[in-house]
């Protein structure tokens, strides 16, 4: 119940009318200064100071209801929302707005976004070959052979034909760089990373030269993915700039991918001849495998662990239930030996160094290197007895081969009694091949 003394004072102050008075005190409360508060907020105090003077509101064509307007007005202030003057309440809730639909939606989608950027890969890939292409004409964004060049070369199978002995090698990884270092994971393989540069000449040497050179691929798809990129690609250009290569190109390094890191590289220049690439390539593997620990550079190769030696079986004793029993291995080291048909032929001597002689470099199946001495009326089959005694197996399971020329050497001309001078073998490397 309100006062009719703070009705009173509400009409002296603010020169409402009764019926407004009592309206704001009991919005209010009873409070007389909150009622004066929300009268002024709410416009009122732009009203005609006398009650008398004030016209009196139009009747509305819609029924109003005083309980509700209260408790919504109440509702309002608790919230700290403007209700505005009594009169404008219909009017406001003719311009409240609908509510919004509900919906679902999904901010990524992966599939998309797999699709998007296998596009863009792709993309970058035919830019790239574009960039190293001969036959078109004047790009800035990379080498070519110039309008004019384009002019000479014509548009028939010649420019064709020079696009295809210079083009990327068939076993070119196509996936991305960190796709390319899962799948070496898996498979146990080095990345052979290529950066070319489309400006420099020694960039389509290599392809022309030294990647589709048939030993040279048959060392890389054994042991290496490889993975050729040009500088102004996109992947290209992160890789040159994490590993800072990117000022002398083309570049060639090896990363090893438990690690992500950069185990050997080299200069591109310096690859420009296939026999150069095969002894960078055969060294590597000499130094490094997969089999073994990461290099002790690599952040996950630890510095202080060791191998751990591989007891001795005499020494392993098994606890029974009366005493101890010794594990006899002598009689399963024996049945588990291959039982081979032939014998390991002798090493033979080698000639000395004061006599006259000729140098062979022999790589056995395990990847070791040994130079060996021979003399020049030695015949072939000499060769094949040293490779079987170094490789502990008899000479008829053992095959050599030559690199530079690539070539069988049980199947050379003038058979295993051919002297050694004759048969071109100097100086050369001989891969070593045991038949199973």
């Amino acid at each position: 119940m309100i006062a009719d003394e703070s009705v009173a004072e509400f009409i002296s102050l603010a020169g409402a009318s009764d019926e407004e008075a009592r309206g704001y005190l009991e919005m209010a409360g009873g409070n007389l200064q909150q009622a004066l508060g929300l009268f002024f907020e709410m416009g009122g105090a732009t009203s005609s100071p006398s009650p008398a003077l004030q016209p009196a509101r139009p009747p509305s064509p819609v029924e109003y209801n005083e309980d509700v307007a209260a408790e919504v007005r109440a509702a309002a202030v608790a919230a700290g929302i403007d209700a505005g003057p009594m009169g404008m309440q219909d009017e406001a809730m003719e311009e409240v707005r609908a509510p919004m639909p509900s919906y679902q939606d999904q901010i990524i989608d992966p599939e998309h976004e797999q699709r998007r950027m296998e596009e863009a890969m792709a993309a970058d890939s035919a830019a790239m070959y574009r960039r190293m292409s001969f036959d078109r004409g004047n790009d800035p964004a990379g080498a070519g052979a110039g309008e004019q060049q384009d002019e000479q070369m014509g548009e028939g199978n010649t420019g064709k034909a020079i696009n295809r002995l210079f083009a990327p090698p068939e076993y070119n990884e196509g996936a991305s760089y960190y796709q390319t270092i899962e799948k070496a994971k898996t498979e146990g393989k080095w990345v052979l990373v290529n950066i070319q540069q489309a400006e420099v000449f020694a960039s389509h040497t290599l392809n022309r030269d030294v990647w589709s050179d048939d030993t040279v691929k048959d060392v890389i798809q054994g042991s290496f993915l490889f993975w050729q990129r040009d500088d102004k690609s996109a992947e290209g250009d992160q890789f040159c700039h994490y590993h800072q290569c990117g000022h002398q190109l083309p570049h060639i390094c090896i990363i090893d991918p438990r690690t992500g890191r950069r185990v050997k590289n080299w200069d591109g220049r310096k690859w420009v001849e296939s026999h150069a690439a095969a002894e960078y390539l055969l060294g590597f593997l000499d130094q490094f495998s997969m089999s073994r620990s990461p290099p002790p550079q690599s952040p996950v190769g630890s510095p202080t662990s060791k191998p751990q030696a591989i007891p001795d079986p005499s020494s392993i004793e098994l606890q029974g239930l009366d005493e101890p029993m010794e594990v006899e291995r002598s009689n399963t080291r024996d049945a588990e030996q291959p039982v081979e048909s032939d014998p390991v032929p002798v090493m033979p001597d080698e000639p000395a160094e004061d006599i006259e002689h000729l140098k062979v470099s022999i790589r056995l199946p395990s990847g070791q290197r040994i130079t060996r001495r021979f003399r020049p009326e030695d015949p072939l089959e000499q060769m094949f007895v040293v490779a079987a005694a170094l490789a502990e197996k008899p000479a008829r399971l053992v095959d050599l081969s030559t690199q530079f020329p690539k070539r069988s050497l049980r199947d050379i001309e003038g058979g295993l009694t051919l002297p050694m001078k004759d048969a071109q073998v100097a100086g050369n490397m001989i891969m070593v091949n045991v038949r199973t």
